[in-house]
């Protein structure tokens, strides 16, 4: 993934000031709170997943969203008016992200600022406190997990936005959804299934996340031991390099290999399936081998009505 390289020293210190007076200047005519009072008729205390209290508008007009999961803010009809729409490039979000101004990656405080947002929503927290602090001087800002499965992520939506019930809803539909495509696949009990991801000349597995996140949901597929051992059981690890001589440590009844879109990782997807060793493993055997765009790594809330329809299709088509 691209970096976004830091602004310059002097323009740094040119936004922090700027951000500065329009700091002076609010406080000037009153509290901080009152001012969100005066526009959102009222404000509320959340509780960030860092500890911290913050006071956020309970009905906010202008949200920018910083980070990989627009989708489910689309979905749930949040006021998005800015985004790093560098994760938007899938099929998916096609049409969908007409009208949200894109503030670069991970943010281009200029841009943000010049929005007036009442609430940014921020995924990237951990990698640049200094950013994230400069955020906060915009505007109240939330420090947000994108990596918790859908129901997790979607849970705390509904409690930021005042929108717990619409949060449940939803929940519950994209449950029975799954439901629905596991009893059509009728899977036998403990059949299991593996998540190979190939990014340029590295071969990833994939934990419980994003497309393991729906492959290993209720109902779903059994979690090979190795997968389950060497990372949802290892705190913080989403996924592992693997080599070819471990393929069949890890490869379950059915292999789910994402291929990312470009000419690198396609030659290197296509080295790997004609390779001695993949050919050993029982369920390249037996035809249980789907290859699919990297863009359904994912359990997000726009792409997750699609895949619950597309997955079944992948598995017909071996």
């Amino acid at each position: 993934m691209k970096r976004h390289h830091g602004m310059p020293i002097m323009l740094w210190g040119g936004i922090f000031l700027l951000l500065l007076i329009v700091s002076a200047c609010s406080n000037a005519g009153g509290h901080a709170s009152d001012v969100q009072l005066e526009k959102n008729e009222k404000t509320f205390q959340y509780t960030t997943i860092t500890g911290e209290q913050i006071e956020i508008p309970a009905q906010p007009k202008q949200v920018v969203y910083i980070g990989p999961t627009l989708g489910d803010f689309l979905v749930m009809d949040i006021p998005i008016v800015g985004s790093n729409l560098i994760h938007t490039t899938h099929s998916y979000y096609k049409g969908k992200t007409e009208g949200i101004v894109d503030v670069g990656n991970p943010g281009d405080l200029e841009v943000i600022l010049s929005l007036k947002p009442d609430l940014i929503i921020n995924s990237y927290y951990n990698a640049d406190a200094e950013k994230n602090a400069a955020f906060s001087k915009i505007a109240p800002t939330i420090p947000f997990n994108p990596a918790l499965p859908y129901a997790e992520r979607v849970k705390e939506m509904g409690k930021i936005f005042g929108q717990q019930e619409k949060a449940a809803q939803l929940i519950a539909k994209f449950e029975t959804q799954s439901k629905e495509m596991f009893d059509k696949l009728q899977l036998a009990d403990g059949e299991t299934a593996t998540v190979f991801y190939q990014l340029g000349k590295t071969l990833y597995v994939m934990g419980n996340r994003s497309l393991g996140a729906v492959i290993y949901g209720k109902n779903g597929f059994a979690i090979p031991p190795a997968v389950q051992k060497n990372i949802i059981d290892q705190k913080g690890v989403s996924f592992v390099k693997v080599s070819e001589e471990l393929l069949s440590e890890f490869a379950g009844d059915h292999l789910f290999v994402l291929v990312q879109d470009n000419s690198e990782s396609k030659t290197e997807s296509d080295q790997l399936l004609k390779s001695p060793i993949w050919g050993t493993l029982p369920a390249v055997q037996k035809g249980n081998v789907y290859v699919v765009s990297a863009e359904w790594n994912t359990d997000g809330l726009l792409a997750l009505e699609q895949l619950f329809k597309e997955l079944p299709q992948w598995m017909q088509r071996k």
